[in-house]
């Protein structure tokens, strides 16, 4: 069995946008023909999929970075360049996506097949052939590709289970699930409890079934990390129904059912007010008048055992024994008819769409200044030094053109640039106030 990863945290980039052509026809009865370079190819998105063939994100311990492919460059005779395919990353089903940065949730991927943008690919820049105008007709320049985006993203799974089987550890929630579902959980050698959250599904003579999930144990002072902590009840938050297990035959009974209800109102008010159904385990392993003794004793003060307010799905506890297969056809019914009275919720959250998010920061950058030299910080302006042919002084011309309109030029004044003063770009060095 696979080590269980709920948690991770990974970065995506997207994509650069291919840069333009500049290029002539060269055609034999037009050897000076007009320009002729092609657009480049447009970027590579970054899409995470929702996959109901996993079950973990532990593959994002050992890779948590992921690239797109750039678009190609373009090509003479007005060929546009090859545009890069999305990069898909595949997650688990129930997988929660947010922006590390503002924890804003981006997704949650509660179907299968469902995917969502998180990184938007670069646009391909344009070719001379579309930089042509009535005042320019041959441009000696053209346009670099847009940069992609870089963002740092959290997932978090959360298990999509109708039924989530809960109680302190030793209670029997994964002889539950195993008896009930094909699941064969494993089990831990002390404390008795699971190491990891499990799911099966319980197939209904109909047809249909449902799914359930065995949480590890709670115990007291989960809030505060004892134990395995409150990390696992994340995968009951989307459940419909809780299956309260305790342990028939033991001491603490009425303070484990207590604990349990208590730790689950620390985790979230949400959560404590899921309908339960208390079910009483290891019915065998006590003598028919303690076994019913204990079962009045609990009876009675059902309802003072259960938080206030909660929607109780049957009319008293329910008496099981994992080892004898006692009363689980009855619990069995019991699940089926309170599954069919309760609406379904997969999703948990809205999406909190964040105008800023897939911004690109594409106009930004900043002045570095060293004595008497200045660098100029900037990713697009570092593209545009790239494509510009720096011995044709109409392209040079275009080049201060555009770092004039971004406010480069204003900025470097305010720092204190004169004519004659060394300005970095993209490696270049160039003289302030006369290569411009």
């Amino acid at each position: 069995m696979s080590t269980f990863v709920d948690q991770v945290t990974i970065t995506v980039r997207s994509g650069d946008g291919g840069n333009g052509m500049i290029a002539w026809r060269r055609e034999k009865y037009e050897p000076l023909g007009g320009p002729a370079g092609g657009d480049g190819g447009r970027r590579g998105d970054v899409l995470l999929e929702a996959d109901q063939q996993l079950s973990t994100l532990l593959d994002f311990r050992y890779k948590s970075r992921y690239d797109a492919q750039r678009g190609a460059k373009g090509g003479p005779k007005n060929k546009y360049g090859k545009s890069a395919d999305p990069f898909v990353i595949k997650v688990p089903v129930g997988t929660v996506v947010r922006d590390s940065e503002n924890g804003a949730v981006i997704a949650d991927l509660a179907r299968d097949g469902q995917n969502v943008l998180v990184a938007e690919g670069g646009l391909g820049g344009r070719g001379n052939t579309k930089l042509v105008s009535p005042t320019r007709r041959a441009p000696h320049f053209c346009e670099p590709g847009q940069p992609g985006i870089e963002r740092k993203l959290e997932l978090e799974l959360k298990l999509l289970a109708d039924v989530g089987v809960i109680g302190v550890p030793n209670a029997g929630k994964s002889s539950l699930l195993a008896l009930m579902t094909a699941a064969r959980p494993k089990i831990a050698d002390y404390p008795f409890s699971t190491l990891q959250p499990n799911l099966g599904v319980v197939k209904l003579p109909g047809g249909d079934g449902y799914v359930m999930a065995d949480i590890p144990g709670l115990v007291e002072g989960a809030a505060n990390g004892t134990g395995l902590g409150h990390k696992f009840l994340r995968h009951v938050e989307r459940t419909r129904l809780l299956i309260h297990l305790a342990d028939l035959s033991s001491e603490d009974l009425e303070r484990n059912i207590k604990i349990i209800n208590q730790e689950l109102a620390l985790y979230s008010q949400t959560l404590s007010s899921l309908p339960q159904i208390l079910v009483l385990n290891k019915a065998d392993l006590l003598d028919e008048a303690a076994k019913q003794t204990a079962f009045a004793e609990i009876k009675a003060k059902y309802r003072s055992l259960m938080p206030a307010g909660i929607r109780l799905e049957a009319d008293s506890p329910l008496l099981i024994s994992c080892g004898t297969r006692e009363g689980l056809e009855k619990l069995s019914a019991q699940i089926a008819l309170s599954l069919s009275r309760l609406d379904k919720k997969p999703v948990l959250y809205e999406i909190e769409e964040d105008p800023k998010a897939l911004q690109r920061p594409d106009s930004t950058f900043s002045i570095e200044r060293h004595k008497k030299v200045f660098n100029v910080v900037s990713d697009r302006v570092d593209r545009l030094v790239e494509v510009t042919n720096l011995r044709d002084p109409e392209s040079v011309f275009h080049l201060h053109h555009v770092l004039k309109a971004m406010g480069v030029i204003t900025a470097l004044l305010a720092e204190g640039a004169k004519p004659g003063s060394d300005v970095v770009i993209g490696g270049v060095t160039f003289a302030f106030g006369e290569d411009w």
